[in-house]
């Protein structure tokens, strides 16, 4: 501080300057939070599908869609839907994109905040011609007043985001309970191939020691034989590998419901998945309504909307006053600067412009995404039809007649004479229709499992305001 500024001035100075010092007092420190990857490890070991969190969700969404509590238990086997429940909670997608909805939902609980003050200080000494009082000091506080209304669009620009973010996430919640839903059936076809595959190389095996014996008894040659060994052979060959893609599906399950690949519990199979809705005319009219896909690109359009609502405002210019003190020669004096940008070659033409294009982007976005979920939906339904006749085919007619020709086959070889090619084209055809039913009822039920994805949940959308980091927007 300067020794010839009268005391005044001083005390003067030294307030204005420890107020400007002083006024970050009350503003949030730093505080480093390093990455641990041990303890990230040890969450992800700890989970289990009977965990606390994923029963209290279980009991929310049965409260919210009328199922009586208490059916959720982990502990006598983990079905379809628990499963659901399970990837709810710890997918670590949906995870970390509630974590991310958590910006726009901060960046909305404080839009539209009026601009801190300003302080400034003038200090000016006059070195000749200034009699006793060579200080001139000045100090003003300039604030300004956001007459334009931009900080209200703001705000709602800001919720706009908020809410689209959250029904971005009810519509990742439904696809990842789809694709839960096509990896089950999946891992559950896959264990019924396993199961037919052991039974056919089990008979395979029957056969093979029985022509054996009667190959020792002369009855059969040793190349009849023979067909009947090469066939268990390649049989065992393909149990090992039905076996090994009915682990992978449980391993890729488990990646989905955000568990660790040990981690020990019983799965319940599910292949046969129905449909909610056949109707096409009645699949259309809940897609358009209820297609979280759909609602999340109509958010978009409507933070579009705000955002060019706010660009508009920003034409018009707020008003800036600094009130403020000045002390020169000795008179005391109270200042009041008014300060208005005049909107004359600027105007924020360039983010008006920006903001109708990405509007304009935002509705063919829109129009783009009905287009392309309304052709997959027709798809979809002739993928499930083709699927359900399929199946009934096969069911009706081919795997009836493959166990009778194998029953008539085994008679003959029951009376002591095994024809080798007879009996091996009777086995291999009965398993080849058993495979190709369980092929046609799993493809008849992600056929359905698609058709639900693509109309979207039974309950409506969420409304703004609903999201929270435990409680999921979507239902069955």
């Amino acid at each position: 501080m300067t020794p010839n500024l009268p005391a005044v001035g001083r005390a003067r100075v030294v307030v204005l300057l420890g107020a400007l010092v002083g006024a970050p007092i009350g503003c949030r420190s730093y505080e480093a939070r390093p990455l641990d990857l041990r303890a990230s490890r040890d969450e992800w070991l700890s989970r289990s599908p009977g965990d606390r969190t994923v029963r209290d969700l279980a009991a929310s969404l049965a409260a919210q869609e009328g199922v009586p509590p208490g059916e959720f238990d982990a502990d006598d086997g983990l079905s379809l839907a628990e499963g659901e429940v399970v990837a709810l909670v710890f997918n670590p997608d949906l995870r970390l994109a509630r974590l991310q909805a958590r910006v726009t939902r901060a960046e909305a609980d404080h839009a539209g905040l009026w601009a801190d003050p300003v302080f400034g200080v003038d200090m000016e000494r006059i070195v000749s011609g200034a009699g006793g009082e060579p200080w001139v000091v000045g100090a003003a506080l300039g604030f300004t007043l956001p007459v334009s209304g931009r900080l209200e669009s703001e705000k709602a620009r800001a919720g706009a985001a908020a809410h689209s973010a959250l029904v971005r996430i009810v519509a990742l919640e439904w696809a990842t309970r789809a694709a839960l839903r096509t990896l089950w059936i999946d891992w559950s076809a896959a264990g019924l191939r396993a199961e037919a595959t052991a039974g056919f190389v089990e008979r395979l095996r029957e056969m093979a020691e029985l022509a054996d014996r009667q190959e020792r008894a002369g009855s059969i040659t040793r190349v009849e034989a023979r067909l009947l060994a090469v066939a268990l052979a390649a049989g065992e060959a393909e149990l090992i590998a039905a076996r090994g893609r009915e682990s992978e599906r449980r391993l890729q399950i488990l990646a989905l419901l955000g568990l660790a690949p040990d981690v020990s519990f019983v799965m319940l199979p599910a292949v046969v998945v129905a449909p909610r809705v056949r109707d096409a005319a009645e699949l259309r009219a809940q897609m358009e309504v209820n297609s979280p896909e759909l609602n999340a690109v109509r958010s978009e359009y409507a933070v579009a909307e705000e955002s060019l609502r706010t660009e508009v405002r920003k034409q018009f210019p707020d008003i800036t006053i600094g009130p403020g003190y000045a002390a020169d020669q000795g008179d005391d004096r109270v200042l009041l600067g008014i300060s208005l940008p005049v909107p004359l070659w600027n105007r924020n033409r360039q983010g008006v412009a920006v903001a109708e294009a990405e509007r304009e982007v935002a509705r063919a976005k829109f129009s783009s995404t009905y287009e392309h979920l309304a052709a997959r939906l027709a798809a979809a339904l002739k993928r499930y039809e083709t699927g359900r006749d399929q199946r009934a085919a096969i069911e009706g007619a081919v795997v009836p007649m493959a166990d009778e020709q194998l029953a008539e086959v085994s008679r003959i070889a029951a009376l002591g004479r095994i024809d080798p090619l007879l009996l091996l084209g009777a086995l291999s055809a009965q398993h080849d229709a058993r495979l190709r039913l369980i092929e046609a009822r799993a493809a008849e039920s992600i056929g359905a499992v698609r058709l639900d994805e693509l109309i979207g949940p039974a309950a409506p959308p969420p409304t703004e305001g609903q999201a929270s980091d435990t409680t999921v927007g979507s239902r069955s």
